[in-house]
């Protein structure tokens, strides 16, 4: 079982910062999760909430947030790194952010080491419209196998609350990996991987897993 880097190594350094992914490579990560979202001047960064220091992000430019971009991030990648990209488009918020992403991917030359998740159903939908290839991985409260199998998904995202032996064997069943969030417990990874697990997401890459 993987242990995919939450964020970053966030619980060492700021979640969703370049240090944060920085430390996650020393550590011997090789998977990440980030999120993404779109600034006023268009530009992807990272950021978990909808607001920054009380300010929307679709509101503010980058310069204003202060944030680091996906763009950054995708340089850093090493030829050995995957990177889950987590879309924060809930009501389309930011509306074409889909293509956005891909074409940074391409100019980036990083595209086969991207997996694109999100909360947002439709948002996965209007990406894979787009790209037939990208993986996908649906993040979801309510399990629905045929909404994973109607995207041709990669992976399920699914909360250690919610997982459970029966979601990992119709995954497996279609072909589709079991992605956890978020475990920093010991005892509660074990579970996980027991379950039937593939992979879960950690503030702590160095987890380790009997």
């Amino acid at each position: 079982m993987q242990i995919i880097a939450h964020r970053g190594a966030s619980a060492y350094e700021k979640e969703n910062t370049l240090a944060a992914f920085k430390k996650a490579q020393e550590m011997g990560s090789n998977f990440f999760e980030t999120d993404a979202q779109m600034t006023k001047d268009g530009v992807l960064v990272l950021w978990h909430d909808y607001d920054a220091g009380g300010r929307a992000v679709k509101a503010h430019t980058l310069q204003e947030l202060g944030l680091d971009t996906l763009a950054a991030l995708l340089a850093m990648l090493r030829p050995q790194d995957m990177l889950n990209i987590e879309i924060k488009n809930d009501g389309n918020i930011y509306p074409g952010i889909e293509a956005k992403i891909l074409d940074l991917l391409a100019a980036a030359g990083v595209r086969e080491q991207i997996l694109i998740s999100s909360f947002d159903y439709p948002t996965l939908q209007r990406l894979r419209a787009l790209d037939k290839q990208i993986k996908i991985g649906v993040l979801t409260r309510d399990f629905d196998i045929k909404q994973a199998a109607a995207l041709n998904a990669y992976s399920v995202h699914i909360s250690a609350k919610r997982a459970t032996k029966e979601i990992a064997q119709a995954c497996h069943k279609n072909n589709i990996k079991l992605y956890i969030h978020t475990v920093n417990d010991q005892r509660e990874a074990a579970a996980m991987k027991a379950l039937g697990a593939d992979a879960i997401f950690s503030d702590y890459p160095d987890l380790k897993i009997n």
